[in-house]
C-alpha cells in the first residue's frame, strides 16, 4: 500500500471518527430559548380580554380592558388589580423555554398541563385576546422550583418547562383591586361609632402630634385597658382590603355607622352590617369644609426644605366616591370587629366584687 493511498485512508477515518463523535452528541431541544408566545410582545398594547380558565372547564375571571382601566366581568365590572394582571402579562410575555417535556396526552396530569376540561385538571389556563393578533391559549401546569413552571398551547401536543412561574389567581375576588381605602391613623382626628342598638362610642385628639386616641364616656370607676388601646379604631381605614364585593345592597334596618374626620378634612362614613357571618360594608366620603379650612399646612421637612403642598380634601373625596360608590365589601372578620369596637371592649375588667 502506498504512503499517498494510508495517508487518504487516514484522513477519511479521522473525518468519519469525528462525524461518529458529533453524531452522539445531543442536540438542543426544538424550540429551546424561543418565546412560549412569541406574538405577545407585539400584541399587548392590543389586548381586549383575559379569560382564565381552571378545572372542569370553570371561568375563574375574564378581564375586560375598559378607556382608563381593566375590569373583572365576573365581579360586576369592578376595577382589576392592575399590578397583578401586569405581572401576569409580563412574565407570560418574558417566558422562554427551557426544554421539551412530553407530547403524550396520558403523560400530562404527571405535568399539570391536562386540558382544563378535564374534571381533575392541575393547571389553569390563560386566553388572550387582542385586536388584530392571533395568541395561543396557555396551560399553565405544575411548578418546578420556584422560578420554572410546565406549559403547553393549547391544541399542541408538545409540552414545555418555562423560565417563569406566572402568579395566576384561581378565584375572581383574587383579581379585583383589592384596596378599599388607604386613610393613616395619624390623620384621624375622631371616630364616632354608633351600634345598631344605639350605644355610641366616641374617640378623639386634640392634635395629630398625639400618640393615642382619648375616649370619652367611660364609666365611672372605670378605666381602659391600657393609654392606646382605641388606636386600633383610629387606623381602622390603613390599606382597608375587601375579600370580596358586589353592587351595594339595599340598607340595613339597623346598620352600624362609623364616621372617621380627618384633621384636613375629610370625612369617611362607614355603614357597616353582619350577615351570614359575613361582614359587608359600604362607604362615602365628603368634605368638612370649615375643618378643611381650618387645617394647618404641613410642617416642614427637618432639613429646611419647603413643605408639601397640603392634599386637597374635595379631589380626595371625589376620588374615593368614584371608586367605591355603589359598591358594598366584603372584609375579614377581624377588621369589622376592630372598627366597631364597643366601650365594653376598651375597658380593664372592672375589680371583683
Amino acid at each position: 500500500m502506498s504512503k499517498r493511498t494510508v495517508t487518504i485512508l487516514a484522513a477519511a477515518l479521522v473525518v468519519l471518527l469525528a462525524l461518529v463523535i458529533f453524531g452522539q452528541r445531543p442536540s438542543a431541544p426544538v424550540g429551546s430559548g424561543s418565546a412560549l408566545v412569541p406574538d405577545l410582545a407585539a400584541a399587548v398594547g392590543d389586548l381586549e380580554r383575559v379569560t382564565v380558565v381552571k378545572a372542569n372547564g370553570e371561568t375563574v375571571a375574564t378581564l375586560e380592558k375598559r378607556p382608563d382601566s381593566w375590569v373583572v366581568a365576573d365581579k360586576h365590572g369592578y376595577v382589576a388589580n392592575a399590578t397583578k394582571l401586569r405581572q401576569a402579562l409580563t412574565a407570560l410575555e418574558e417566558a422562554k423555554i427551557v426544554e421539551q417535556k412530553t407530547a403524550n396526552p396520558e403523560l400530562y396530569a404527571r405535568l399539570g398541563v391536562e386540558d382544563v376540561t378535564a374534571a381533575n385538571a392541575a393547571g389553569v389556563s390563560i386566553a388572550l385576546t387582542a385586536a388584530g393578533h392571533e395568541l395561543p391559549t396557555v396551560v399553565l401546569g405544575n411548578t418546578e422550583g420556584s422560578k420554572y413552571r410546565y406549559a403547553r398551547r393549547a391544541g399542541e401536543a408538545q409540552s414545555y418547562l418555562i423560565d417563569r412561574n406566572p402568579d395566576v389567581p384561581r378565584t375572581a375576588a383574587q383579581w379585583v383591586d383589592s384596596v378599599i381605602i388607604d386613610v393613616r391613623g395619624d390623620r384621624v382626628r375622631d371616630v364616632t361609632i354608633t351600634h345598631d342598638d344605639g350605644e355610641v362610642v366616641h374617640l378623639s385628639k386634640a392634635s395629630a402630634e398625639l400618640a393615642n386616641f382619648e375616649v370619652d364616656g367611660v364609666p365611672k370607676g372605670r378605666e381602659l385597658s391600657y393609654p392606646g388601646v382605641a388606636n386600633v379604631i383610629g387606623n381602622a381605614l390603613r390599606e382597608l382590603n375587601l375579600e370580596d364585593v358586589e353592587p351595594a345592597a339595599a340598607p340595613a334596618d339597623k346598620p352600624t355607622i362609623v364616621e372617621f374626620r380627618t384633621f384636613d378634612g375629610l370625612v369617611v362614613r362607614v355603614t357597616g352590617v353582619k350577615s351570614n357571618d359575613a361582614s359587608w360594608i359600604s362607604l362615602e366620603a365628603s368634605v368638612d369644609a370649615a375643618q378643611a379650612a381650618a387645617a394647618p399646612p404641613p410642617a416642614a421637612p427637618a432639613d429646611g426644605a419647603s413643605a408639601a403642598p397640603a392634599a386637597d380634601p374635595n379631589a380626595e373625596a371625589a376620588r374615593i366616591n368614584a371608586k367605591v360608590g355603589g359598591w358594598r365589601y366584603k372584609i375579614a372578620a377581624y377588621q369589622y370587629d376592630q372598627m366597631t369596637r364597643r366601650i365594653a371592649d376598651l375597658l380593664k375588667a372592672p375589680p371583683a366584687a
